[in-house]
């Protein structure tokens, strides 16, 4: 919501003296963004300007917006310095003066934290005019990354030299001898690679090359690159802004092979041809040994081409940046409601997992690689860190099942095309409450924002981590429900370190290992989800930790509405609800993938197998934190309880319970109880409870 409008003085137009005050310091709102509008009424050009000795500072958590172009006449470093979001309406130029903005230094986007960085939009009909470079700063690339290639999308529209300047180098630096599908001994000492869609390969990148913001790069950070030393602290990116549309294509198959031909290859068939580098495929799809024609096939690697975040949600509609070309141009959406495709995914690097729990804080890690997300046809699950991509990030596509009879082909043809509408300032965690400041196609980045692929019905989901220490074992896995999910247990392995078995008809299937599960929100009640673990040390601690989504995986919550989410470990015969603010600890052995099953709302069996318990009711004690929690059945608004020893002894008793919520208690010492629930309509329940 826009709280206030600000306009300012007249000596803020390009006829602004440069010893007249420059400097605006927009202090954050506390209650909401601040919106700082730069207008005049009439005038049609340059409505910002920033003449040598001036300066504008923008603070973090505010918005500046200019209605027209934006002019940096200056050669002095941080002229412009953004911590916050700046929307240019127009074009972002230099001045006339010798060597204005012709740096990237007069113009810095500051980093501070992962959700707090400046970001520009500009907002430029065909952004042709935009001539001035800035800088975006951002992390320097992790050590793991040296000895390798580390991916990265330029939002710039230089020479790809230029990108020298960047590291405190020149463009005599950059190393870019080879030429495109020639082997070159120098290939590996190449300053960038560039992934290339339709042959499945990385190409070279020649001094002589242009970026094209919004493609995936390798950044080579082999010792030989000489780029090491500079990858400390926060890299300074410099360039010129490519505001304007992005537009690419892929339909990925190998040189020499023709389409049809390679339609009906199986991965082991093809995976040690080479390709004009002389390198074999399976460097870069995985040493893996499979006859599948479709392994290795449909993988596909972009990037944000801008100096904002992009929101890649939204898969439906006339704005939908993703299209599928077989047969007809078709969204995802469409694509899945003509069942052409299944289980479409994206992923983007991280470089640790940085996982917090509200309001306890998890660690940093390197087992986890990837954010995933996954559609449906109807709803995002996953982390919803996979579907914001901030400036220099990359994103990967994955089509994992498809339709070949209707596809017409194993290949998917797909084309990507980004504008001002994917542009947004928001982070994940605020995608939903956050009002789109994009004044064009303000309605349509309305819907954006919330979410594109929100599910009116009701959604539901638990983010499980596994944990040693401090330190995240693996990538997370996802228990999704919704009111449409049908059951299904193919065949699936996985060697992540946790994973959830396919089930069919309540029962485990050894064979399907799946890192996103679905069931029925309205029907799957109190039946077992089995909870798996590959390569786990006997005799070693762990710990799962959760996070909670409702309605979309944008609504990150503390607690569900409606529901909850139990987990049964069946060697101590307990069960516990899932909690974003309390972990689950354990010592694995030797059975671990039988111990523990997953439930949702109800558990059918929670008790020590005494027979007087109500197994079959809706009535549950599961415990709590530090004690345990009574969860009621709606058909009565009110209970009586009651709490007994072994003995028969009566220790406490309660009345008028709402049953609408749950009833949290504590017993006094350790050993067993019977806990009597009378409902108002007469109905009794007796459960047995073990401190």
């Amino acid at each position: 919501m826009i709280i206030s409008k600000i306009f300012i003085p007249l000596w803020l137009n390009k006829k602004t003296s440069t010893t007249q005050k420059h400097n605006i310091i927009m202090k954050r709102n506390l209650l909401a963004i601040t919106l700082l509008t730069l207008s005049l009424a009439g005038s049609a050009q340059d409505l910002t300007y920033i003449g040598s000795g001036g300066k504008f500072f923008v603070s973090s958590g505010t918005l500046v917006y200019s209605g027209g172009n934006w002019t940096v006449n200056s050669t002095e470093e941080k002229a412009v310095e953004n911590n916050g979001n700046i929307i240019i309406v127009g074009d972002y130029k230099k001045g006339a003066a010798a060597g204005a903005a012709a740096d990237g230094k007069e113009f810095v986007n500051n980093y501070a934290s992962l959700n707090d960085y400046g970001q520009v939009q500009i907002l430029s009909t065909t952004g042709a005019s935009t001539n001035a470079l800035m800088t975006m700063q951002r992390p320097a690339a992790p050590n793991t990354y040296f000895g390798s290639d580390f991916p990265i999308s330029v939002p710039f529209k230089d020479g790809v030299s230029n990108l020298m300047r960047s590291f405190g180098k020149t463009a005599s630096d950059f190393r870019g001898s080879c030429p495109i599908d020639v082997v070159c001994g120098n290939r590996y000492t190449m300053t960038l690679n560039k992934w290339n869609n339709d042959k499945i390969q990385g190409d070279a990148v020649p001094s002589s090359s242009t970026f094209k913001a919004g493609d995936y790069y390798f950044l080579n950070l082999r010792p030989a690159a000489g780029l090491q030393t500079a990858m400390t602290g926060i890299v300074g990116y410099k360039g010129t802004p490519s505001p304007g549309a992005y537009l690419a294509t892929g339909k990925s198959v190998i040189v020499g092979v023709p389409e049809a031909t390679f339609n009906d290859l199986g991965y082991n068939d093809w995976k040690t041809k080479v390709n004009p580098y002389n390198e074999k495929y399976e460097s870069y799809m995985g040493y893996v040994n499979s006859t599948n024609k479709y392994t290795g096939k449909n993988i596909y690697r972009f990037g944000n081409p801008y100096t904002s975040n992009i929101n890649i949600s939204g898969v439906s509609g006339p704005n939908a940046w993703l299209k599928i070309m077989n047969g007809g141009e078709r969204t995802i959406q469409q694509a899945y409601a003509a069942q052409l495709i299944k289980d479409f995914t994206i992923k983007k690097r991280t470089s640790s997992y940085d996982i917090s729990w509200n309001p306890n804080t998890g660690s940093t890690n390197v087992f986890a690689d990837y954010y995933s997300a996954k559609y449906d046809g109807t709803v995002w699950s996953g982390n919803p860190e996979a579907l914001i991509i901030r400036p220099l990030e990359t994103f990967n596509l994955s089509f994992p099942l498809i339709n070949p009879t209707a596809l017409g082909s194993r290949i998917v043809d797909v084309k990507v095309g980004f504008s001002d509408f994917h542009k947004t300032f928001a982070y994940p965690a605020a995608l939903g409450p956050v009002t789109p400041i994009n004044k064009i196609a303000k309605e349509e980045n309305e819907v954006l924002a919330k979410g594109a692929s929100s599910n009116v019905n009701g959604f539901y989901q638990a983010e499980i981590f596994l944990l040693k220490g401090e330190e995240v074992q693996a990538a997370p896995i996802y228990l999704v429900g919704t009111n449409y999910s049908i059951e299904t247990a193919a065949d699936a392995t996985t060697t992540n370190k946790i994973f959830l078995y396919g089930m069919n008809n309540g029962v485990k299937v050894p064979t399907s290992k799946k890192t996103f599960n679905e069931f029925n929100s309205v029907n799957y009640i109190g039946k077992p989800l089995s909870l798996g673990f590959n390569d786990l040390v006997e005799g070693d601690s762990y710990e799962l930790r959760f996070n909670l989504y409702e309605n979309d995986i944008f609504n990150n919550v503390k607690n569900l509405s409606d529901g909850l989410f139990l987990i049964k470990d069946k060697l101590t015969n307990t069960v516990s609800e899932f909690s974003t603010t309390q972990s689950f600890s354990f010592v694995a052995g030797a059975d671990i993938s039988n111990r523990f099953d997953l439930y949702w709302k109800e558990v059918s069996d929670i008790t020590l197998g005494s027979e007087d318990v109500s197994t079959n009711s809706k009535t549950i004690i599961y415990k709590y934190e530090s004690g345990n929690k009574i969860k009621f059945e709606k058909e009565a608004k009110f209970a009586d309880l009651e709490f007994y020893e072994m003995s028969g002894k009566l220790i406490s008793s309660v009345k008028d319970i709402s049953t609408a919520n749950d009833y949290e208690f504590t017993l006094p010492v350790t050993g067993m109880y019977i806990v009597k629930v009378e409902y108002r309509n007469g109905v009794v329940r007796n459960l047995k409870v073990i401190k």
